[in-house]
């Protein structure tokens, strides 16, 4: 078996599912090697990436890792570029200090730039999605998709709400990109519904980092005006467990649609089914939705127009034992299909790696 050594990205989510959960269950190495975020020093990242035979980078949109990457093809390295999100389309996520739309969508070509010549150069690109396979295609015939999958390890036993007041999860990034626009019709409709709580899992607590307060003005503004339980992002390596410890009956997953969004995965349905939360989760009137069109839809519920999403969320409020009933399907369903740890699922990393000439 290839020596393997994965280069963050400096996002430390994606990396866990792309990088450290495959180099785990096949014993290779990378700048993370464990759950938690301290990596190695650059020395140690030297070494390590000149003793492998495939250096594996995950989403380099900085010029920086592209050079980095010439450099170890000329020692004689495979290069392989990986990534689990479009950058060809704006959906209202802010980064770094790019916070008006000109800057933003400077930053993107920018990032585009750099992105589209690694993938030409790179001897292979692996992706999360059919829909990124297709817009890398464009740019090199070696494309592969690796689905992303889950550890149990590092999941908590799942908890539960005890009380008799439905608590409804909304999580990560609808709460802060276009897909706002999807949410605020329920918002407005359960916001002050006596049966239930919404629950936010979304953006640091107002003031808590300038950064964020600026970036987000808007956000901020619109979520401080919604009777909602506001709880801030929690450090990646603290993720599942704060989850957890929301005892959330579902989570919603409202998603506008967008080409972007139709290049995500499935990841927040896994995570969720984990610890047992059932999801309802946004289709698309084409049918291309991370949630359609597989077995996933079978362990979840599904909404396209606002009508649907109204009707799904009645259904899983007056219905708790269907709630729980769907939840742990969803979980056996996710354990059995998608656990990294099973060979059928680690060994995709490796004969992908294997294609390479």
């Amino acid at each position: 078996m290839s020596k393997v050594y994965f280069i963050n990205s400096e996002l430390n989510g994606c990396y866990n599912v792309r990088c450290l959960f495959p180099l785990q269950a096949n014993g290779w190495n990378g700048d993370r090697t464990s759950f938690n975020i301290r990596q190695l020093t650059p020395e140690q990242k030297s070494k390590a990436a000149l003793d492998a035979e495939i250096v594996v980078f995950h989403r380099p949109i900085e010029r920086a890792k592209l050079e980095l990457a010439r450099i170890l093809k000329k020692a004689g390295k495979k290069i392989v570029m990986d990534n689990d999100d479009t950058l060809k389309e704006d959906n209202g996520f802010k980064f770094n200090e790019m916070m008006n739309k000109e800057r933003v969508e400077k930053g993107l070509e920018k990032m585009n730039t750099a992105l589209d010549t690694f993938a030409k150069e790179a001897d292979l690109i692996t992706c999360s999605t059919e829909c990124l396979k297709q817009e890398y295609l464009k740019l090199n015939q070696n494309v592969v998709v690796l689905p992303n999958y889950i550890d149990p390890f590092y999941f908590p036993e799942p908890k539960r709400n005890e009380t008799d007041i439905v608590r409804i999860g909304i999580t990560g990034s609808v709460a802060m990109t276009s897909d706002i626009e999807v949410l605020k019709p329920i918002i407005e409709k359960y916001q002050n519904d006596p049966r239930v709580r919404l629950v936010l899992l979304s953006l640091p607590a107002s003031g808590q980092r300038e950064v964020y307060k600026q970036l987000y003005s808007e956000e901020y503004a619109f979520w401080s005006g919604v009777n909602i339980e506001w709880h801030p992002f929690s450090k990646v390596d603290e993720y599942y467990e704060t989850l957890n410890d929301l005892k959330l009956d579902f989570v919603i997953i409202p998603r506008a649609d967008t080409y972007f969004n139709k290049c995500k995965s499935n990841l927040k349905f896994l995570e969720n089914s984990v610890l047992e939360i059932p999801t309802i989760a946004q289709g698309f009137e084409t049918g291309d939705s991370p949630y359609q069109g597989q077995e996933d839809s079978k362990y979840l519920l599904l909404a396209k127009t606002q009508e649907e999403w109204i009707s799904q969320i009645e259904k899983f409020i007056s219905d708790k034992e269907l709630r729980r009933k769907l939840g742990r399907e969803a979980r056996e369903y996710v354990l059995d299909n998608y656990d990294i740890n099973d060979p059928k699922n680690s060994n995709k990393w490796v004969e992908a790696y294997s294609l390479i000439k």
